[in-house]
């Protein structure tokens, strides 16, 4: 990008680079017959991921859960506070090395998908410039039901409660002939993200790579 602060004013033109470690990549699938499914960072890593289970592919909504994982962190770190820090609910669990993934899973999944758990064990943590913000908790509870659907009767008298389908956006029923790769829930994650921010530029940046997708007529393997 022209003019970007970030790069100095240089441009594709001006450098060129090399991605590496393609052993380590998934083809836009999910598939790879190089790298496991499992490798990651377990703090950051969707819950059915640190399971014994086995599933076909990692999809865009397994993505999203790790990138939902970091804004927590972020929210959740004290800069100035090391110790402080590691006496959080977050820290306590996610920084035990003698934690098994199957235990991080569990503690992973009894914070996102239990409302009152969420608050008592994440929000309530945050650093006071996260806290108070009521406008970042409400994204981060729409991503929450969004990802986590199980939690749908947040805020809701169970009278008033629609249940819909219970598969709907649900990670673990990743072999969804209609939409495998999760997009539909990625996108969903990421128009809210973008009303948080104020801005249409995630949810455009996906059109766009649809749209150049289309004009190819590639199916995906490979790429």
């Amino acid at each position: 990008m022209e003019g970007s602060v970030l790069t100095g004013g240089l441009t594709h033109k001006d450098r060129t680079g090399t991605l590496i470690d393609w052993n380590l990549c998934f083809d836009v699938c999910g598939k790879s017959s190089h790298r496991a499914f499992k490798s990651g960072t377990p703090a950051f890593m969707a819950p059915i991921l640190l399971e014994d289970e086995q599933i076909p592919r990692r999809t865009l909504g397994h993505d999203m859960e790790s990138f939902f994982a970091v804004i927590i962190w972020i929210a959740t770190f004290n800069y100035d506070d090391e110790d402080a820090f590691q006496a959080k609910p977050l820290a306590k669990i996610l920084l035990d090395h003698f934690k098994a993934p199957a235990d991080i899973a569990n503690a992973k999944g009894n914070w996102f998908k239990d409302p009152e758990s969420f608050r008592r064990r994440i929000t309530d943590h945050f650093e006071p410039l996260y806290r108070e913000n009521r406008e970042f908790r409400v994204c981060l509870l729409k991503l929450r039901k969004i990802l986590y659907p199980a939690s749908q009767e947040d805020d809701l008298g169970l009278g008033d409660l629609d249940l819909g389908d219970p598969d709907k956006n649900n990670n673990k029923v990743t072999e969804d002939a209609a939409d495998p790769m999760k997009e539909d829930l990625f996108r969903q994650c990421m128009k809210e993200i973008d009303d948080y921010l104020g801005e249409t530029d995630g949810c455009d940046e996906i059109e766009e790579i649809g749209r150049r997708k289309a004009a190819k007529g590639t199916d995906g393997e490979g790429a």
